[in-house]
């Protein structure tokens, strides 16, 4: 076990870390984690609001990157934004599984997504909340828990006190002047 972790190459960019992943390399499970854990572990708790829950959550996540990095496609995304919507799935899966009942509060959510293997993230974050915070706050409620949360149209319903079809038209509005903004 003496000098698992070598000094050799230093990890400088995010296909090294990937590769160094698919390869098995320690080292590279060590940078995964000393550079994204922080950032996975804001993700979790802002979705479960447990501490003991986001652990866990924070604790599969990096074993399901760690063990399904060949899925990773780099044509459909960063290697960060795969491994963010593993632990926000995982987080969804979480809090499905236990109660119905979730508090959340809206305008507490706002974690530094910024990387140092890739600044561009940062950047795009900004850009999202700034076309979210351009909605009406009805649009803007129901693409949260929708789309952050994973609540199905039925729980938001529930939980905002309105009609199904409600929910599906506003989802669907929302949307629609999200592309105009963005176009």
């Amino acid at each position: 076990m003496e000098n698992m972790l070598k000094p050799n190459k230093l990890i400088k960019s995010t296909n090294q870390l990937i590769i160094g992943l698919k390869n098995s390399d320690e080292k590279s499970f060590v940078y995964l984690y000393k550079n994204y854990s922080t950032k996975l572990f804001g993700v979790a708790l802002s979705i479960t609001h447990n501490t003991e829950i986001a652990e866990d959550v924070l604790q599969e996540t990096f074993l399901k990157v760690f063990t399904n990095i060949e899925r990773y496609d780099r044509t459909k995304g960063t290697f960060f934004t795969w491994m963010l919507n593993i632990c926000r799935n995982g987080s969804i899966d979480k809090i499905r599984y236990g109660s119905d009942r979730i508090i959340i509060s809206f305008d507490t959510i706002e974690f530094d997504e910024s990387s140092k293997t890739d600044p561009h993230i940062d950047l795009v974050n900004k850009e999202l909340w700034r076309l979210l915070k351009s909605l009406s706050t009805d649009h803007k409620q129901v693409l949260e828990l929708s789309y952050y949360y994973g609540y199905s149209h039925r729980q938001i319903s529930k939980k905002l006190n309105i009609p199904f079809g409600t929910v599906k038209s506003k989802i669907r509005i929302a949307v629609r002047e999200l592309r105009k903004i963005y176009s």
